[in-house]
């Protein structure tokens, strides 16, 4: 449970059991062979085995960890169903709302904040809404303004089909961007600040990915608002796991890390770490990219695949909160540029008869779960002096052995090389995950888009023979 923490009455649920039913999957009879084999049990890998399983294949699922979800996890604080990773989506991202409608589950909206904090070249301070939404909508018209830039994403649902300006851009970063554009000095802190959210320091981030998520936004200030954090699902994204391994009708072995890979002309065979074998006919390796650093792949990947996973494309250093606080007098929402405050992002989740929730996320690591409650009722207190915390569960992302990152953060010069290529098959085996998803890359939603493209592909596999 590297990584992972509770304090003082909050439990992380998901963390330490078994999704319903999980536990009593029968093994793989060893007379019945498998079709295909899934090694990672996220998003990406659940959608993959449930499509490949619905389409008549015999699919067994590999999860190294004790539980479903991924770089999802929920758990329980204050009486409420808390996820303590990926959380938040938007019924613009086609994908996971098809899933939300198709098990008809239920969503529900965080609060509109009622205080605004925010870091401007120095300590978080109160802002008006009114005048931070001024100050967002002038420096996001200016940073995407230029019509050349908006040309490279003119389709961020296929980026490679851009060419050379997807390459140009790709080799800036969001920083060389804000320098160029020159914003008033306190606009020019509040779109950092938001920026945080994109999980490394911006002269790291690609100018690209980041001008992909406005593109996903059309280039409008409230849509690409929007796709921050709105909605959730009232039972965690749990709800959705489960929905989808109960309409699966695949196998499942957890606590099953994978070591070796190996495929040949007739199929693919696989070891985990107890050593136990399986062979398919192909697999769907859906761990993310900084996984697969831990798993031997025979013949050795192709060298994009092997240069990802040495970059990482995760962000490295985030860990994130749910905290139960008092004394708050009303919804807030505080953020902060990337390393100026122990949480760049801070906002309220629910309101309960007991104060309320907030999403806490330390975007560069400056505060992990070992730290504990005192230090992060202080970090609280810089914008918030009468805010008492009664409780948290939180998850070190980084820290994670089968994760090693959050969500996903692309550096410069990595969509070019890895977006809408590292899902390409090799032979029999193709990739899937969120960080390198064709639209959505590094997003709840992406993970799903990539995981039925990967069902897909190795579907037309197979029925090759």
């Amino acid at each position: 449970m590297d990584g992972v923490a509770v304090g003082r009455r909050g439990v992380i649920a998901g963390g330490i059991g078994l999704l319903a039913g999980a536990a009593a999957t029968p093994a793989v009879a060893a007379d019945r062979p498998i079709d295909v084999l899934v090694i990672g049990g996220g998003l990406a890998g659940l959608i993959a085995a449930r499509d490949l399983a619905r389409d008549g294949h015999r699919v067994l699922l590999l999860e190294a960890r004790p539980r479903l979800g991924g770089r999802v996890a929920w758990g329980q604080l204050a009486g409420q169903a808390v996820d303590s990773g990926g959380t938040w989506f938007h019924w613009h991202q086609a994908a996971i709302w098809r899933e939300v409608q198709r098990y008809e589950l239920e969503v529900v909206e965080r609060p509109v904040a009622d205080h605004y904090f925010i870091g401007a070249g120095g300590p978080l301070r109160a802002m008006p809404p009114e005048e931070l939404d001024g100050r967002l909508r002038r420096g996001l018209a200016a940073f995407w303004g230029d019509p050349a830039l908006q040309a490279a994403l003119a389709t961020p649902f296929a980026v490679q089909a851009s060419g050379d300006r997807l390459v140009a851009l790709d080799r800036m970063s969001v920083e060389d961007r804000l320098r160029a554009i020159r914003l008033d000095p306190v606009d020019d802190s509040a779109l950092r600040a938001i920026f945080s959210d994109f999980g490394r320091p911006l002269d790291q981030v690609s100018l690209a990915w980041a001008m992909q998520r406005m593109a996903n936004g059309l280039w409008t200030y409230e849509s690409f608002m929007a796709l921050f954090a709105v909605y959730r699902l009232r039972g965690t994204m749990r709800a959705l796991c489960e929905a989808i391994r109960a309409d699966g009708g695949f196998d499942l072995r957890l606590g099953a890390p994978v070591t070796q890979v190996a495929q040949g002309a007739e199929g693919v065979s696989v070891r985990t770490a107890d050593g136990t074998a399986f062979a398919a006919r192909a697999a769907v390796v859906a761990t993310p990219v900084e996984a697969w650093r831990a798993i031997r792949f025979s013949p050795d990947l192709p060298a994009d695949h092997r240069q990802a996973a040495a970059e990482g494309m995760a962000a490295p250093r985030l860990s994130n909160f749910i905290l139960h606080v008092r004394g708050l007098p009303g919804a807030v929402n505080s953020f902060a540029p990337t390393g100026t405050d122990p949480f760049e992002f801070t906002f309220t989740h629910s309101i309960l008869d007991d104060g309320q929730l907030l999403s806490a996320y330390a975007m560069e690591g400056a505060l992990g779960v070992r730290d504990g409650a005192a230090r992060m009722e202080a970090a609280l207190r810089r914008f918030a002096p009468e805010a008492r915390l009664a409780g948290f569960v939180g998850h070190d992302w980084g820290r994670e052995p089968f994760s090693l990152g959050g969500s996903g953060s692309l550096k410069r010069g990595q969509m070019a090389r890895f977006v809408d290529r590292l899902d390409r098959p090799i032979g029999r085996l193709c990739f899937a995950g969120a960080d390198f998803a064709p639209q959505f890359a590094g997003f709840l939603t992406g993970a799903i888009e990539s995981g039925a493209r990967a069902a897909r592909r190795i579907g037309g596999i197979l029925r090759r023979g």
